[in-house]
């Protein structure tokens, strides 16, 4: 169980998922519109913010959030069931090799026997969430730099 504090909330899952939303809707070349995205963001954030506080171990939070982001790019975003689908595994899978690579060499530069010994400093918990966040950011940007879609596509 992981009780993220608000300030966690606005400031690191929020932008995480809208680059998560943006990064899976580049896949099919769809850009959504800022309304869309902002919802999407909104509701993924939130409804993650709550799953994390229920007592599931944690490969069952990553299941409700597969499900999750596929209701999203599905309902919201306008993608088909199977795009939506394909664009909620890349993406999570994506965010988890970052996390993967980045979380023992964090934990190792600032002393923490565990990466999860963060969790409870919410300045710690978003300092390590910034390089994933930049990561994903340049990786979404190359995503779309060669993407031709439309504003306001979705």
């Amino acid at each position: 169980m992981d009780k993220m504090p608000l300030i966690n909330l606005a400031l690191q899952s929020f932008p995480e998922s809208i680059l998560l939303l943006l990064f899976g809707s580049g896949l099919f070349k769809r850009c959504p519109s800022i309304y869309r995205l902002l919802i999407g963001a909104a509701l993924s954030s939130i409804i993650s913010y709550f799953i994390r506080r229920l007592p599931f171990p944690y490969g069952v939070h990553a299941l409700i959030g597969v499900a999750v982001l596929t209701l999203i790019f599905w309902l919201i975003f306008n993608l088909d069931f199977n795009q939506s689908l394909v664009a909620s595994l890349a993406t999570l899978a994506t965010l988890g090799a970052i996390e993967i690579i980045l979380l023992p060499v964090e934990s190792h530069l600032l002393g923490l026997s565990r990466f999860s010994d963060a969790w409870p400093d919410p300045k710690l918990r978003l300092l390590m969430a910034i390089p994933e966040l930049i990561i994903l950011l340049l990786i979404t940007y190359l995503l779309y730099r060669d993407n031709r879609c439309f504003k306001g596509d979705l």
